[in-house]
């Protein structure tokens, strides 16, 4: 019933392969949750030593910070403290690293053992070492799914950049598309009825040209008509704002 649910609820289908007959009943005795905190807190003890020891062997180093921590830093120059700093960042670091190294191999001999006890050691094998079989198989399974979905996030990695490319040149192409449309539309405004080759078309253009002209020639007229009337009357043309646009208004 749970895998069913499982495949219901995740629309990936993953869900129901983390799922086995002990899955989330694992649990801790007082026992090993004690002795799981007192290696937390020896593994902090560890890296204070180690940061100590670093410290400790500054000291025989003229140059370094640390056997430079009994001057008053006040009284250098701020390159000089930048640099001691830097110095110190450093010498921290490889300590660091140094206790990283040495608590991963230490770690890994640790988890390795019970580990290959658990999948290889047959029916001699323990108890304490047979829980984490669950585990394991839910690790390895977390693993294979893992690369699946890495492989996934890298193809649709490679498909976004392709798409991005495309774009790009869409882009520019459209760019280009839209510098051609202006200069065929600076063309077309150019042509005049002489260049239509439709006999038909040509003489229905002109006829429509003619008859745009006699309308301005016609309300020409009738502006100087009107014009004439308005001056004429005698009356404050000027104080008019309509009335001196038409007197005024020099349209050809």
């Amino acid at each position: 019933m749970v895998d069913a649910a499982a495949r219901v609820t995740d629309p990936n289908g993953y869900a129901h392969l983390l799922q086995t007959n002990h899955s989330d009943a694992f649990a801790f005795s007082d026992t090993e949750e004690l002795a799981l905190q007192l290696y937390d807190q020896l593994k902090e003890l560890e890296l204070q030593q180690s940061l100590i020891h670093a410290q400790q062997a500054g000291m025989s180093h003229p140059g370094s910070l640390a056997a430079t921590q009994a001057h008053d830093f006040t009284a250098l120059p701020d390159d000089l403290v930048e640099e001691r700093l830097t110095m110190a960042q450093h010498e921290a670091m490889e300590a660091k690293a140094e206790y990283d190294i040495r608590n991963r191999i230490i770690h890994n001999v640790l988890v390795m053992d019970p580990v290959l006890k658990a999948v290889h050691g047959g029916e001699q094998t323990p108890f304490t070492e047979k829980r984490l079989l669950p585990l394991i198989a839910e690790r390895d399974t977390v693993s294979m799914v893992h690369g699946m979905e890495t492989s996934t996030l890298a193809a649709i990695t490679r498909a976004l950049s392709v798409a991005e490319r495309s774009n790009i040149a869409a882009s520019q192409k459209n760019g280009e598309l839209a510098q051609t449309m202006l200069a065929l539309a600076e063309e077309t405004k150019k042509q005049s009825a002489q260049d239509i080759d439709d006999a038909q078309l040509r003489q229905r253009v002109d006829a429509v040209e003619k008859e745009v002209r006699d309308s301005r020639r016609r309300v020409r007229t009738l502006k100087g008509i009107l014009s004439a009337m308005v001056v004429g009357s005698g009356i404050n043309w000027a104080a008019d704002e309509t009335l001196t646009e038409l007197v005024m208004d020099d349209e050809e």
